[in-house]
């Protein structure tokens, strides 16, 4: 069961982290503004079960996709994604199956490839900035990509103290944990 395995850490210098990973070769895939709304199932709290409702759209457009994440550990998820082609009707349908709207993430978000390795940069509005390095991996290899991961952020030269462990986007959006923004 192939999953993704990731390491987010907080940055403070955008030119610097895109100056070192171009000198490593990486290369820019996409940047774009995207919008993650988080909602809640009727019947039960996905904040307890470890599972994320996710809908992710570009401001600009009437499509997005519509994903359940359910988090095996920290910074490791299965996802099951379908793209929405009409999202205004897609929203209805979920105000009308009681689908309650937990929060919203605002990014703008950067992505670049680099060997093995997906890096995104983003500017989370009203939050912090933050940089994700994740790799694809089956569940026997969670530690050992994680430490790859983890060798990558030294390499991009963010302080493995800067790592947001247990801290994701989606858990600060449906209010599971607060998010203090350090200076």
């Amino acid at each position: 069961m192939s999953m993704e395995i990731e390491v987010k850490a907080r940055f403070e210098d955008k030119n610097k982290i895109i100056a070192i990973l171009k000198d490593l070769g990486a290369k820019e895939e996409k940047a774009k503004h995207q919008i993650d709304e988080y909602y809640n199932h009727p019947a039960r709290d996905t904040r307890k079960t470890n599972e994320y409702i996710r809908l992710r759209y570009n401001p600009k457009e009437n499509k997005g996709i519509f994903a359940l994440h359910i988090n095996i550990s920290d910074g490791v998820n299965k996802e099951y994604e379908v793209p929405i082609e009409n999202l205004a009707i897609f929203k209805e349908i979920l105000s009308k199956m009681n689908f309650p709207l937990l929060g919203i993430i605002d990014k703008k978000r950067e992505t670049y490839k680099l060997d093995e390795f997906t890096i995104t940069i983003d500017e989370v509005k009203d939050i912090d900035n933050f940089i994700e390095i994740e790799v694809d991996g089956e569940k026997s290899e969670i530690e050992f990509k994680k430490e790859k991961c983890k060798e990558m952020l030294k390499k991009i030269g963010i302080p493995e103290r800067n790592i947001t462990k247990g801290i994701w986007l989606c858990d600060i959006a449906t209010g599971r944990i607060p998010y203090f923004k350090t200076e």
